[in-house]
């Protein structure tokens, strides 16, 4: 993956970065506020990651582009709010929110990785996925991850588990606790045929008729396992039923389009020159994005009932993935509700031989091959598990390594060992040593990973990064075969230092003025590249009745 183009802007002023070469970027300038960190996260939020922007710069106010090549494949994308526009060659796809863009990016541009969070599958959201190759200038810690929230430092780890193909094959936690629970249940039946006494106060389901403690032990982990499949239904109607109304609403949309209706939920056709609503497609409005297309022409026409009808067939996926798993939990539910009762020949077997000896003989063989059955499965689990296990443990291994040799280049003096990904609580790096961290770090997952993807971080040398270290880092970078583009600003003393190296593409923003990165020289050229998505710019709005930055 290449980043060839980052743009931000609307249509009273704008910036456009072209200057990107496949190799080793370095963006300078000779103070802060010249907008190099604009630059970085307007690419960043443009491919869905979660907006650090400086406080006073308002990115809603504002259209963000990024145009990149992934296998030789061109790919443009615009976000606006919470919406974006992707274009691949002729085909236009328009996305509500970041979740209706991973799904496409995993299906139709390159597989995500995939964790179990909540007890489910989960494609990672591009806030996680993309600190494996970026990291911004500000709120770094690292003793956590950016952005944490809804992740957590060990869904990041399972997330470098999946990139490296060591994601979770063993069985699930309910699989196993429900074949830990037919083992119960048999063993208990055993016991009684064998008339084994002082187990009034267990669980097993014949002595709970004999026993008080006995019954209420059983009867309230039955609740507790009810509710939990009771509330695990809940949450997926839930989901499914948002994912109903959203497809509706596409839905009626096709037929409001199809027949020229003027105005719907999801967006109306107004006329581009008069605004009135005859040929202008506008998509969501509000909170959420404010695209409008120019559907003047078939062709176009034909491109967004194309892109709609691939939304409606992608939540139709969902709804049916979701009602699976409704139904399986409802299944789960009354195998529950309808356990077998115990016979009454099983409560008074202490008191009364009801079975003859080869009954009890026969039944108990029963008992024994079904047990070994099940346990053989959690043994199997359990290989699996611990196999796996070592797997992941020596991929850890592998990247500390990485890490340490690439601290002991840049740092030959240092007695700095890295031990883990992420620093304790009370020994956060900072300076000079959180972004060596965070340099390591990221070329280590690069090594490691042998992935493709570009490397971005705003400000690679920080405060007190010397000369020697810096020079250090850039040699191991500029080897790598991935884009790299870092950022950084320079002291007087250091002016020009880029400007003779071979292996180092500078782009200078030196001559831009503090905090004025957008300017109306960039408008034209801004309006043409989302333009060639079909996008018509709105006068912005602000609550001032102002524009800029």
């Amino acid at each position: 993956m290449k980043i060839l183009k980052v743009a931000v802007g609307n249509s009273s002023e704008a910036f456009v970065e072209k200057a990107f070469s496949n190799g080793l970027n370095i963006i300078s300038s000779d103070d802060n506020n010249k907008g190099k960190t604009i630059v970085i996260q307007a690419m960043m939020f443009a491919l869905g990651n979660d907006p650090t922007f400086p406080s006073s710069f308002k990115y809603r106010e504002y259209y963000h582009y990024v145009e990149f090549e992934v296998d030789g494949r061109l790919y443009q994308i615009c976000r606006t709010k919470d919406g974006f526009v992707l274009k691949q060659e002729s085909s236009l796809w328009i996305f509500n929110n970041v979740s209706e863009l991973k799904r496409h990016w995993d299906r139709n541009i390159f597989k995500l990785p995939s964790i179990i969070k909540n007890q489910t599958l989960h494609i990672v959201d591009p806030v996680l996925y993309l600190q494996s190759f970026f990291v911004g200038q500000d709120k770094n810690d690292t003793s956590n991850i950016l952005h944490h929230g809804y992740y957590n430092k060990q869904d990041y780890i399972e997330m470098l588990f999946a990139f490296a193909g060591l994601g979770s094959q063993q069985l699930s936690q309910e699989k196993i606790d429900e074949i830990k629970r037919q083992i119960s249940r048999l063993s208990g039946e055993k016991s009684v045929l064998l008339k084994q006494y002082k187990i009034l106060k267990s669980k097993k389901l014949p002595v709970s008729y004999l026993s008080a403690e006995s019954d209420r032990l059983a009867f309230g982990e039955k609740i507790a396992r009810l509710e939990g499949v009771k509330q695990k239904i809940t949450e997926l109607r839930k989901t499914r039923a948002v994912a109903a109304t959203r497809k509706s609403k596409w839905e009626r949309m096709i037929e409001e389009l199809v027949a020229l209706n003027r105005t719907v939920s999801c967006g109306e056709l107004r006329c581009m020159d008069c605004n009135s609503t005859n040929i202008l497609f506008s998509v969501g409005g509000g909170r959420q994005t404010s695209y409008a297309f120019d559907v003047s022409t078939i062709g176009m026409r034909t491109e967004i009932l194309r892109s709609i009808k691939e939304k409606i067939a992608s939540y139709t996926e969902e709804i049916e993935r979701l009602s699976t798993e409704i139904n399986i939990a409802q299944n789960d539910l009354q195998k529950m509700m309808s356990e077998e009762e115990v016979s009454l020949e099983s409560i008074v077997a202490y008191k009364k031989e009801i079975l003859s000896a080869a009954e009890a003989q026969t039944r108990i063989r029963s008992i024994e091959a079904e047990v070994s059955t099940l346990k053989g499965q959690l043994v199997s689990s359990e290989t699996a598990v611990q196999g796996m296990q070592e797997q992941r443990n020596i991929f850890l291994k592998k990247i500390l390594g990485k890490m340490n040799e690439f601290h002991s280049k840049v740092d030959p003096n240092g007695n700095t060992i890295y031990t883990s990904l992420f620093t304790q609580q009370d020994q956060v790096y900072s300076g000079s040593e959180g972004i060596v961290f965070y340099l390591a770090r990221l070329y280590a997952l690069r090594e490691i990973l042998n992935h493709a993807y570009p490397i971005v971080v705003d400000s690679f040398r920080t405060e007190d990064l010397s000369s020697a270290k810096e020079d250090a880092v850039l040699e191991l970078f500029k080897e790598l075969p991935n884009q790299i583009i870092f950022t950084t600003t320079l002291k007087a003393e250091e002016f020009g230092k880029y400007d003779t190296r071979n292996d180092v593409h500078h782009i200078n923003y030196k001559g831009h003025l503090p905090s004025k990165i957008l300017t109306s020289s960039y408008v034209e050229e801004f309006i043409s590249l989302l333009g060639s998505l079909s996008i018509k710019l709105a006068t912005p709005k602000t609550t001032d009745g102002k524009t800029g930055v």
